[in-house]
């Protein structure tokens, strides 16, 4: 069972809620938090009230409710940013230092690289809005979470929280994921770049290899052992992918060295054409 959650405070959750809506036969499946919650196939969709990124405890209310745990939560959400770049982003949940916004202090919650890294890719095929950019964010806030989970999201302002096109993409993303299962493919964690991710973002849509949890240049200096091995567990990676924008040479080397300690093989772009194909779509 997946589970999508919408905030009813906020306006690009609630455009993709309306559009799933309208598309399938989505039958009312009780209560959940006063709010009502649908069932389609093997999704369950609930609704809360506020900000999703302090939303902390949904995922065991999720669990309580359904009366299972589900394999994975995925957020539907608005994206701000500053500069207002028009964007459909997916991103893992948690912080590399202060909880700033929502969640807890250097602690990631676990995610699926799997089945965000194919909503990436869903995003990137159905996206007819050129004026809107398809990309990973890195990890960056909460809430907390034990059950995996990522967010997907339309950004960054009314006018595209509200924009219908982008409410439907999301919502046909989330309707041909219903069914997806585990596929081949390396999974790995990516360090360095930029909070869009790009390096991240190419791989991933030409690649067989699917990112979990993602630190941006700025956030190194919180990267040590123990958030190195959190990166790790809660993407489930048995690779590192250096994003070199940002990072020192030393800092790659330190890294690397640790990361090889628990396991976790350092991939280099050459490494792609040799061990990894292509995508055909």
């Amino acid at each position: 069972m997946k589970a999508i959650i919408v905030s009813t405070d906020d306006a690009a959750s609630t455009n993709i809620r309306d559009r799933l809506l309208e598309t399938e036969k989505w039958e009312k499946s009780g209560e959940f938090m006063g709010l009502p919650a649908y069932r389609w196939k093997n999704y369950t969709m609930v609704q809360h009230s506020g900000p999703h990124i302090y939303a902390e405890g949904i995922d065991r209310k999720v669990e309580n409710f359904l009366g299972e745990t589900p394999e994975v939560l995925i957020f539907a959400s608005k994206h701000k940013s500053e500069s207002g770049r028009k964007a459909l982003t997916a991103h893992p949940v948690g912080n590399y230092g202060k909880a700033e916004f929502g969640g807890e202090e250097r602690r990631l919650s676990s995610t699926s690289p799997r089945l965000m890294a194919e909503a990436l890719r869903k995003i990137k095929r159905l996206n007819t809005l050129d004026e809107f950019s398809v990309s990973y964010e890195v990890t960056h806030h909460g809430p907390y979470l034990d059950i995996p989970a990522f967010f997907i999201e339309i950004g960054s302002k009314e006018e595209e929280w509200r924009n219908r096109r982008a409410g439907e993409i999301i919502a046909e993303v989330l309707l041909e994921l219903e069914g997806f299962r585990e596929k081949e493919g390396a999974v790995a964690i990516g360090i360095g770049g930029g909070h869009y991710a790009p390096r991240f973002t190419d791989l991933a849509l030409e690649r067989k290899v699917s990112f979990g949890h993602m630190a941006p240049g700025y956030a190194v200096r919180n990267l040590d052992e123990e958030m190195l091995g959190q990166m790790v567990s809660k993407s489930g990676a048995k690779y590192v992918y250096f994003h070199k924008v940002g990072l020192k040479r030393s800092e790659i080397s330190k890294f690397t060295e640790i990361l090889e300690n628990i396991g976790v093989e350092r991939i280099r772009s050459k490494d792609f054409d040799k061990i990894y194909i292509k995508r055909d779509n």
